[in-house]
This record gives C-alpha cells, structure tokens and sequence, in this order.
C-alpha cells in the first residue's frame, strides 16, 4: 500500500469521525437543552395558573366572570408557543382555559404531587407538544401544552448545519492528507533518487531542501552511508594496488602453492596413517607425494630446483604427478633416480610399507637444522599421539620452515581410541 492512500485510508476518515462524534454531542446537548427550555416554559405556564387557581375558591366559577377570564386569556397569550392550558377538577373533569379549541383534548395524565413536565408527546393530527403539570390546593391539577414544532425545526436546521461541517470536515481532511502524503512521497523520491545516484556513482542532490526532518535526517544517513561504501571502497582500490605494488614472483608461487599441495591427512593407506604438511615458508619446490596401491603406500617429500620460483613449483607439480602414478610400478629407488634425474630434486626423504610390513611410528621432513631431529624425539616421548596432533605440536613448538611428515601404524591409532 502507497503512503498517499495509505493517508487518505486514516487521516480523511479520522477528520469524518472526529467532527460526527463533536456534531452528535452538539446535537444531544442542543436538544436536550432545548427540551428541558420548553418543559421549564410549560411547567412556569402552569404553577402561575395553579397560583391563580388557589386564590378562587372555584376558578371555573371564577372564570365566568367576563373581566377575570378576559385577564388570564391575555395574560395565557403572552406564553410564547402555548397551545392549551387546561384545568382538571377534582372530580376529573377537563376545562380548557386558554389557548385554541382543540376536539383532541389535551391527553390523558395522572395528578401530579408537584410540578413537573410529561415527556414530549404529539396529538392525534401529529403535531409535537411540551406538557406541564401542577397540583392545585383544593385538588386538581393544571395542564399547559407548549408547541415544540418550532424547536424542532431549530433542531432541523442545526443537524444540517452540523451535516454541513462535518462533509466540511472530511475535505479539510481530504485536502491535509493529500498534501502531507505529497509531500512525504517527494520527499521520500528524493531520497530513492539520491541512492540511485549513488549506485550510479553519480553526484547527489543537496539535502537543505528537505522540509520535513525524518526525510533529511535520511537523506543525511543516505549520503554518510555513500562516503563510508566510497572510502572502504578507496581504502580497498589502495590496499589491492599495495598487494600489487608488493607481489612478486616468488609472493605468487607461495599463494599458488598453499592451493595446490594442501595438508595431507589419510588413516587408511595400507594399513598406516599418514599426515604431512608445509610449515613457515617452504622453499618454492618443496611438494609431498602419497603413492598408494592396493596393500602397498609410500610417501615422499622432495624440494626441486628452478631457474625461478615458479620455475621450482612447476617442477614440484610435474614430481608430483609422476610418483604419485609411476613410484610403486616397479622399484621405488629406481623411479625416484628417474624423478631426481628429470625434475631436478635436491631433497628427498621417503618410507614405503605394505599392509603386511607395516611402518614404524616415524618423522620424515625437510627441514632446516636439527627440527627434525627434535620431531623425532618429540615422538619418541609421546607415543600414541596422531600424526596431525605431532604436526600441530611441532609447527607451535619449533616454527619450522619446511615440510613435515608423520607416519604411524594404523594399529596404534587403533589402541589410542
């Protein structure tokens, strides 16, 4: 959902709901007000002629005098509204006083214990009335009816204007969230277009022209998230031209060669487990070999020379590739006097075993000094260890540069689990 129908979805029906709540209220409290008026009005209409009626020992007696019902009919016309005022005797007979002759008569009502109003009522032809009602001293009771016509149609006049102020209302809502979803909606284009800028790696707008704060603190994030990605991306452009400042040959055939003669790790190679690994910085010919062929194994470390590093590692990869595939066809010295002849090997140390001669737990390496005479030992006074754990030992104890291997009977590691 979009944000400008999101808006018009909350901000018009809330302004609708807001102004019919406030226009109801208005409504009951004007009615309610207006009703208790005209009830006052008729209750005032008929204590003052209950008052006269307890000065008259009779007042229907009294009225037959022309002077006395002359002055109360003027006086019952100056009671804006009225439409009948009606007195009830004792014994329950109804005599209108004032006001038009009416053939409905004013209603049926109980005597009241003091004065009061009967809720608004109508007559036979439908016309609405106020009623009041008050007790006379020598018993009875006095009805004044006040037309209630007039207020409704006041009360008519005001649900129209309240209609009026509430459609008011829906498009002074209508009108604010359209323009505060246009505004939020350019705003936020603005925005999606200063980071299309930025995948372009184009120049972005200026944010002073925000208007509203939420979008230009985005704006302002947006452009700080641009200068981060281009300096980490200046800092890597630099970084790479350093590494390539700094690369050599012989950087090159060592990268290449971590890849290419990863760390050797077999437990199942004629019955003898293995493990072998370049340490430090071996020399650029340096390779490891594991021949295996049915029950017979052998494992040879060489070092090969070169004109250049790259020279030395092409050499190590071809020794590779022909002892692993030619060292146990045939007699392994003569095959590794064909490899020494044919790619140059300076150093070489090997074992070979059979699944019926198994090896002896032993340390075979290339290294410079008395490192491996160190592993050796080391594994003399640790038997049981697994080649990997003599490795990792020796590469934390001696920092050796150079290669390392370990070859141990499949039985011992068979006894250490």
């Amino acid at each position: 959902m979009s944000i400008r129908r999101t808006f018009l979805l909350l901000v018009a029906p809330l302004f609708l709901l807001l102004a019919g709540v406030n226009g109801a209220l208005l409504y009951a409290w004007e009615r309610a007000e207006a009703e208790r008026g005209l009830a006052n009005q008729a209750i005032a209409a008929a204590v003052t002629t209950a008052a006269f009626a307890d000065v008259a020992d009779d007042l229907a007696h009294a009225l037959s005098d022309p002077v006395r019902a002359a002055g109360l009919r003027e006086a019952a016309r100056r009671v804006e509204g009225l439409m009948g005022l009606y007195l009830v005797t004792p014994a329950g007979r109804t005599v209108q006083i004032a006001g038009p002759p009416s053939a409905q008569g004013p209603g049926t009502f109980e005597a009241p214990q003091r004065p009061t109003a009967a809720p608004l009522g109508a007559d036979a032809s439908g016309q609405r009335r106020a009623t009041g009602l008050a007790p006379i001293a020598q018993g009875g009771f006095v009805i004044a009816q006040i037309d209630a016509e007039p207020m409704f149609a006041r009360m008519r006049d005001l649900q129209r204007l309240i209609l009026i102020l509430v459609a008011g209302a829906g498009l002074i809502g209508l009108a604010l969230a359209l323009t505060i979803a246009r505004l939020i909606v350019r705003e936020l284009a603005r925005n999606s277009v200063t980071i299309a800028a930025i995948r372009a790696d184009a120049p972005a707008d200026d944010v002073e022209g925000f208007a509203i704060r939420e979008t230009r603190d985005l704006a302002l994030a947006v452009r700080l998230m641009r200068t981060s990605v281009a300096g980490r991306l200046a800092r890597a452009r630099h970084e790479l031209s350093r590494r390539d400042r700094e690369r050599d040959e012989a950087a090159s055939a060592a990268a290449y060669r971590e890849t290419a003669f990863p760390p050797l790790s077999v437990s199942g190679a004629a019955g003898a487990a293995v493990a072998a690994r370049m340490l430090g910085a071996p020399p650029p010919g340096a390779f490891q070999a594991l021949c295996v062929d049915g029950d017979r194994a052998a494992l040879v470390l060489g070092e090969c020379a070169g004109e250049t590093p790259s020279a030395a590692l092409a050499q190590a990869l071809a020794a590779r590739r022909f002892l692993e595939r030619r060292l146990l066809d045939g007699s392994s010295e003569e095959r590794l006097a064909q490899a020494g002849s044919a790619f140059g090997i300076e150093r070489l140390a090997w074992a070979a075993w059979s699944r019926e001669a198994p090896p002896a737990a032993q340390a075979l390496g290339l290294l410079d000094g008395d490192d491996l005479a160190r592993a050796q030992a080391y594994m003399a006074g640790a038997p049981g260890l697994s080649p990997e754990a003599v490795i990792d030992d020796m590469a934390a104890l001696l920092r050796p540069d150079g290669l390392l291997a370990v070859v141990t009977p499949a039985s011992a590691q068979a006894g250490q689990g």
